[in-house]
């Protein structure tokens, strides 16, 4: 199994056992979470974050393992809490992974629920054998001498033979809902549902296909199913539509796959080399916000959600379509008023748009919650949008709707 470790700090609302005696609790998570430290820095207090947990893995698939501290003692207003953490594989055989390692240190008021600085990358390996993978070890708090057992599993399977297919109906809810419930077996049945129902690169399927890339882009241990079906690809539009997705799997998972693909979809993947990889900087039009919204939907960042905020206040003048027919009718039409309907036409699909979303994702208005309450959002026009977005999401939706 490949291993690596980066710093990370975040919170996570599980219900640690109360009881009468002060002693360290903590859990081990596995996870394909890759939002946690977002939902920590920039949510409210109290708002629960959402975290998948993992407990098949194929060989290739990345996910991670966090530790999630509940309680811990203070001395001089610090913790110092450690744990010692070991792997133990199928066959029994132990693996070290350290002594003493630092979970949490440092001042603290000893309130909420922690997500350790200290976490572990994980990847199996098509050498690894399949079966059941343990972390386990102990959790010790420097402070007052209190352990907790730790202790975390999961299984190594092989890939589905064949992966399941997905009706394009399913594809839907797989895609809008893959940051709270990653289903990645089901990404190569939800392509080829789309090239069945969606075949084609247009303005209407960029967002789309983008999408699919970003996650494809998560899960490298598909690419082989990308291949496959690119290579079943019988009209240009369907090799178009896949050459996308592998041109937005980015620089260096494309130039993998380039060498192993058939001619006729590396020519269509050749006319995309100027498509951005990512959105750019500047929104340009309506469906660059489709592909924010892929974005958050594909890992639940806040990144997506605040540059959609942005687009609420544009800079510059705004027309609106009457006023713009009305100058057309007039012929005093100018490309600075065709800038201008556009800033008005992305500013109204930015505000539709995260009105829709932030009814049916919690985690929508808890980023814009917390946006507005640490007066993240400058402008008064946004702030007065995101407080109507936020009183209509609150509202009980009516029966049979």
């Amino acid at each position: 199994m490949k291993r690596g470790t980066e710093k990370l700090a975040g919170a996570l609302l599980l219900l640690f056992a109360a009881c009468g005696v002060h002693a360290v609790e903590g859990n081990l998570v596995a996870t394909l979470s890759q939002n946690l430290q977002d939902q920590w820095e920039h949510i409210l207090p109290g708002r629960p974050p959402q975290v998948s947990t993992v407990s098949r893995v194929t060989p290739g698939q990345p996910f991670s393992i966090r530790l999630v501290l509940g309680r811990f003692a203070l001395k001089e207003g610090a913790a110092d809490v450690t744990a010692d953490l070991e792997q133990v594989n199928p066959d029994g055989t132990k693996t070290p992974i350290g002594r003493d390692l630092v979970v949490f240190r440092g001042k603290s008021d000893g309130n909420g629920v922690f997500l350790s600085n200290f976490h572990l990358e994980a990847e199996m390996e098509e050498k690894d054998a399949q079966g059941t993978y343990r972390i386990v070890g102990k959790l010790r708090d420097r402070n007052d001498g209190s352990e907790k057992a730790l202790e975390c599993a999961w299984q190594l399977v092989p890939p589905p033979a064949p992966f399941p297919a997905v009706e394009f109906k399913q594809s839907s809810e797989v895609l809008g809902n893959y940051y709270r419930s990653p289903k990645p077996e089901l990404l190569p049945g939800v392509l080829e549902s789309c090239l069945r129902e969606r075949p084609g690169l247009n303005g209407k399927t960029l967002s789309l296909y983008y999408g699919l890339g970003l996650l494809f882009r998560l899960n490298p241990q598909l690419h082989g199913e990308l291949l496959r079906i690119a290579a079943a690809q019988r009209t240009a539009e369907g090799r178009r539509a896949v050459a996308a997705v592998i041109h937005f799997l980015g620089g260096k998972a494309e130039a993998a796959l380039r060498p192993k693909l058939d001619a006729e979809t590396l020519r269509e993947l050749e006319k995309l080399a100027a498509l951005p990889v990512e959105v750019p900087g500047s929104i340009r039009n309506p469906g660059e916000l489709d592909q924010l919204w892929f974005e958050f939907f594909a890992t639940g960042k806040v990144e997506p959600v605040r540059r959609l905020v942005d687009q609420l206040a544009r800079p510059g003048k705004m027309l609106t379509p009457k006023e713009f027919k009305a100058k057309k009718e007039k012929g005093e039409i100018t490309p600075e008023d065709r800038e201008s309907l556009m800033n008005f036409l992305i500013s109204l699909a930015a505000n539709w748009s995260l009105g829709s979303n932030a009814k049916q994702h919690p985690l929508v208005r808890y980023y814009l919650e917390a946006m507005l309450t640490r007066g993240e959002i400058k402008h008064p026009r946004s702030v007065a949008l995101v407080k109507e977005i936020l009183r209509k999401a609150s509202v009980p939706a009516k029966a049979g709707k």
